[in-house]
């Protein structure tokens, strides 16, 4: 019997040590709950967040604000409730995970550069949720592993409005204090004056918004009064954009690899409508002439340029009669499998909050006396805006367009004073069509930026988007929340939706929605 008990001793004491060893090899030495580098943090959650509002922007952010036309998703059916993480960037809260462990290793080890970019970070993707749901999980929200909150509560949208100005103010405090070089930086290379100048055009973002609500004109004022302070994007160059590269195929565009973007999904009418009757050269970047007009002909010649035609869809019709008639979007977006010597890895960028954003937000501060200046400064943001938009995309355009079919040179996109002094673009008209003047001017910037169109349409009504015969008889003002919020996190559900101040349903109205 003590035989057998000492062999059973020693077998315990085999398996343990084996347990051990599994466990010590089996332990992802990277992953985050051992990960003390912050730097290692960072190029998955903003590659991963970026490239998650991008593509859906093209599936449906961009096509409920107009800007592009699907037969699918503008019917709507693929806003119903769903389990899946990454419809309409509810897996946001996996970065904002790791950005909460990122600002807890920060704050232990006095590194504020490291803290501020996470803050910035966050706030961007709690401002995405927010005016995507209305009320969220927010101060509690992936807090499971640090403080054990597995269920955690909402909060109303203008309590987290506060809270992202709150920490934006934080953010821009407190970058540049420590001397940290920012590893793992991939949108800005580490350069701190640009964080700064990112945190301070988000809470411009913000405070606009709320703007109906509530009484934002001595914010506005305190950063436009105080470049020092408050450093704003410069010009485009200075951007909150990511550019994507060809080392490997994780950083290409999201677009570059995609199976079929030419036929599913166009331009829309309403935009190249928009974009033809001003004569805006925006719309060769835009859109590409329909199939038909640029068709491949004897000895695969291509029509000269001056017959091409472009044309949109209308949104919630039902599926595209033709798609050799409409215009599938700009090159700048084309997969390799559509187009295998135009399409780019690089060209297009995964675009959070631009330079021109930040000026039509002043322009319209200006216009609606929250800022000093009036109408002469709104004027001078306007133009900034409109000016600063053409000369970005003339950037990005690659210089093989211009020996391609396309015929498309950087000097092709600019606005000029004939654009710029006809009708519906000069700055002329009372103050409200001053307004819609910036609003349009807007809308147009916001294509392929996220939700940005759709959530701006929602604050504004402008421009008016007309309603298709397929789908609910409504566009949607917000999204639903996932089906596993009513299952695992009931209590706090219902008390969401109780804050909605009406069902969660897709035309329930946000708090600052018009």
């Amino acid at each position: 019997m003590k035989k057998i008990q000492i062999i059973f001793l020693f077998l315990v004491l085999i398996i343990a040590g084996c347990k051990k060893d599994f466990d010590e090899i089996n332990t992802n030495p990277n992953g985050p709950d051992k990960v003390t580098n912050i730097g290692l943090l960072l190029p998955n959650v903003i590659r991963s967040s970026v490239s998650s509002q991008f593509y859906n922007s093209y599936a449906r952010g961009s096509v409920a604000g107009n800007l592009v036309a699907s037969d699918y998703a503008s019917n709507f059916s693929n806003w119903a409730r769903s389990d899946a993480a990454g419809y309409f960037l509810w897996n946001f809260y996996d970065y904002i995970r790791d950005l909460n462990d990122a600002i807890s290793l920060a704050e232990g080890q006095g590194l504020n550069n490291y803290k501020g970019v996470a803050l910035v970070l966050r706030s961007w993707m709690f401002q995405c949720l927010t005016d995507m749901y209305g009320p969220i999980p927010f101060r509690e929200a992936a807090q499971a592993k640090l403080q054990e909150v597995f269920s955690p509560a909402y909060e109303t949208q203008s309590d987290v409005y506060a809270g992202l100005l709150q920490d934006l103010e934080e953010a821009n405090s407190i970058l540049g204090t420590s001397d940290e070089t920012v590893i793992g930086d991939i949108l800005y290379g580490g350069n701190i004056a640009r964080w700064k100048e990112f945190a301070n055009g988000l809470s411009l973002r913000l405070l606009m918004r709320e703007s109906a609500r509530v009484d934002v004109s001595s914010k506005i004022t305190a950063i436009v009064n105080d470049p020092a302070k408050y450093p704003l994007f410069g010009s485009f160059e200075d951007q909150a954009a990511l550019q994507f590269n060809d080392d490997r195929e994780a950083n290409y565009s999201p677009f570059y690899t995609a199976s079929n973007f030419s036929t599913e999904t166009k331009v829309s009418k309403q935009l190249i409508d928009t974009l033809k009757a001003f004569n805006d050269k925006r719309l060769r970047v835009y859109a590409l002439p329909t199939p038909n007009s640029s068709a491949t002909g004897p000895n695969g010649a291509r029509p000269d340029t001056s017959a091409f035609v472009y044309a949109g869809e209308l949104n919630g019709t039902g599926k595209f009669a033709d798609a050799n008639v409409s215009s599938p979007m700009g090159m700048l977006w084309m997969p390799f499998k559509f187009d295998q010597e135009l399409a780019s890895k690089t060209a297009a960028q995964g675009i959070i909050l631009t330079y021109s954003e930040v000026q039509f937000i002043l322009a319209e501060a200006a216009e609606r006396g929250l800022i000093s200046g009036g109408s002469g400064a709104a004027e001078t943001y306007y133009l900034k805006g409109i000016k600063d938009q053409f000369n970005y995309y003339a950037d990005r355009i690659p210089s093989s367009y211009a020996s391609s079919y396309l015929k498309l040179s950087a000097s092709d996109i600019i606005a000029d004073n004939d654009y710029l002094q006809q009708e519906g673009v000069a700055y002329t008209g009372g103050s409200e069509r001053k307004l819609q003047k910036i609003w349009l001017q807007k809308w147009i910037a916001s294509y392929l930026v996220g939700y940005e169109g759709w959530f701006e349409w929602r604050r504004t009504g402008y421009p008016n988007i007309p309603i298709g015969p397929v789908g609910p008889g409504y566009i949607p003002r917000r999204a639903l929340y996932p089906a596993d919020e009513m299952r695992i996190n009931e209590e706090h559900y219902n008390q969401a939706v109780q804050m909605l101040g009406g069902p969660d349903a897709l035309n329930t109205k946000g708090w600052w929605d018009k």
